[in-house]
This record gives C-alpha cells, sequence and structure tokens, in this order.
C-alpha cells in the first residue's frame, strides 16, 4: 500500500520548504519500516513560519495540550495559531490527514543546522528526501 503523503503535497503547496524524514524517508530508500506518523524538517524563516501556518490550516491541524478534558478525560487539542508556530521548535499534530511531526532543527544532532539536511536533500517523486544520514551530514 503507497504511504498517505496528503500532508507533504499541502506543505509543498504553500511553498514550505521541508525535508522528510523518519520512517517515509525511510521506505523511499527501499527498506521497509512501519510509520504511522509524517516527519518533517522544515527551514524556519518569517515567510516560511506564513506558509507553515496557512498549510497547517488546511489541514486542520491541532496540537495537544496538557489539560485534560473533564468530559472524555483525555488531553485537549488546540488549533495551531501563528504564536504556536513561532515558539514551537518541534510540533506533534493531529491533522485531518494524520499525524505529522515538525521539527526546525535535526533530530539526533542538536548542533547541525536544519539548512545542512535542507541542501543535502535528494527528491523523490516529486518530495524532498533526506539521504542516509551519514551522507547527509558528512563534511
Amino acid at each position: 500500500m503507497a504511504p498517505d503523503l496528503r500532508a507533504l503535497t499541502v506543505l509543498s503547496q504553500h511553498h514550505v520548504p521541508f525535508v522528510v524524514i523518519g520512517g517515509h524517508a525511510v521506505n523511499a530508500h527501499g527498506v521497509l519500516r512501519a510509520t504511522e506518523d509524517t516527519d518533517v524538517v522544515w527551514l524556519r524563516s518569517r515567510e516560511s513560519e506564513g506558509n507553515l501556518l496557512r498549510a497547517l490550516v488546511a489541514i486542520d491541524a491541532h496540537y495537544i495540550g496538557n489539560e485534560i478534558d473533564p468530559a472524555t478525560g483525555i488531553e485537549r487539542t488546540y488549533p495551531v495559531t501563528e504564536a504556536f508556530v513561532r515558539a514551537s521548535r518541534l510540533m506533534m499534530l493531529c491533522t485531518s490527514v494524520g499525524f505529522l511531526d515538525l521539527f526546525d532543527y535535526v533530530p539526533g544532532f542538536p548542533h547541525e543546522s536544519a539548512r545542512t539536511i535542507w541542501e543535502s536533500a535528494m527528491e523523490i517523486d516529486g518530495l524532498p528526501e533526506m539521504p542516509p544520514v551519514s551522507m547527509a551530514l558528512s563534511s
């Protein structure tokens, strides 16, 4: 079964600069890995923050808060806002097209710039994918 990449399509349509990492990137390189979310590193700028917010609104993105809803006993969810996008380095979101994790840094490599991955990304099926980490972060 082909992966559901609608979130990536929406990010592209809104001109958000991003690179796919995690399970979908591993699968694109021919290694099967089950995944329930889409992991993305995006390049933060004032312009890309606005583009990202519009993309997230289009897919009805919500983040999970700390407050418990007494009626359900589970955490409340809140729509993504401009303030949330600006303040969050990692956004773990529920959307109308599945779970989406957005990083403005390279997970596991806190001292590497997100631009490092962006500049070394490969395009697969029209979407930027991260090459193997050793290639992406080699000097």
